[in-house]
């Protein structure tokens, strides 16, 4: 059983659909949001800016040495810092 949940895993749609944190998407990939940090704050803030949950950002760039991350949402863009980017989850998009 092991070895079929193995071949399984290599499939590039469960891989494309596999939930990683933010900041770990390339520049122009499209993605939509899978859950959001812990505490009312952080969520009501990224609500203000438009990223809830089930939500679509895109990828505008990443800053390097841990910079800041630009999305666009909503055709609006929106830098997060790399901190609180790696703790939204999303599911990349085709």
């Amino acid at each position: 059983m092991t070895a079929l949940l193995d071949r399984s895993s290599d499939s590039p749609e469960i891989a494309a659909s596999a939930p990683v944190p933010l900041d770990s998407l390339t520049p122009q990939a499209r993605a939509e949001i899978v859950a959001l940090p812990e505490g009312h704050g952080a969520a009501r803030r990224l609500a203000e800016l438009g990223i809830f949950i089930g939500g679509q950002v895109k990828v505008v760039r990443i800053a390097p040495l841990s910079g800041p991350v630009l999305l666009e949402v909503r055709g609006s863009l929106v830098a997060l810092g790399r901190r609180l980017a790696h703790r939204i989850v999303v599911r990349v998009l085709a």
